[in-house]
């Protein structure tokens, strides 16, 4: 075996192991990096945590308030709705009662149309009646008093 191989492979294998080496320390490098940009990550991460609690809360509390002004709307919607059915209600019972004394009105206007016709009727007989008794008045009278003469 020639003699250079020995010293060949030894080199080469120093330059493998210098490569290790190398990588090792460009590894240990970039988890160095890695480490401090996950470090500044993590103080960004706290810093906007730190800045979105209060909005949090405050959204949270105006989900809460939106809830209860719905609660609120909803027995509003509610309670207008249960007028309406009562309004609508004593409307249609007013409506059947007007109808019913309408009917009962109708029927005494008959009743009352019947008793003026009714009554027309007798003060008509009475009047013809009036007038032939007056008429017969008069007549007795001429014959119980006796004219004067000059007298028209």
């Amino acid at each position: 075996m020639p003699s250079w191989i020995g010293p060949a492979i030894a080199i080469s294998l120093i330059i493998i192991a210098a490569s290790y080496v190398v990588i090792g320390f460009v590894v240990l490098a970039a988890a160095n990096e890695a480490a401090e940009q996950s470090k500044a990550l993590g103080r960004e991460l706290a810093e906007l945590r730190g800045e979105l609690t209060p909005t949090l809360h405050a959204i949270s509390r105006l989900s809460e308030k939106g809830v209860d002004l719905v609660t609120i709307a909803e027995n509003e919607v509610k309670e207008i709705v249960s007028l309406s059915h009562q309004i609508r209600s004593d409307v249609q019972q007013g409506v059947r009662r007007a109808k019913g004394r309408l009917a009962d009105f109708e029927a005494t206007v008959e009743v009352i149309q019947e008793e003026i016709d009714a009554t027309v009727v007798e003060v008509s007989s009475a009047l013809e009646t009036a007038r032939t008794g007056v008429g017969m008045i008069g007549q007795l009278r001429r014959l119980i008093r006796p004219r004067r003469r000059g007298a028209r």
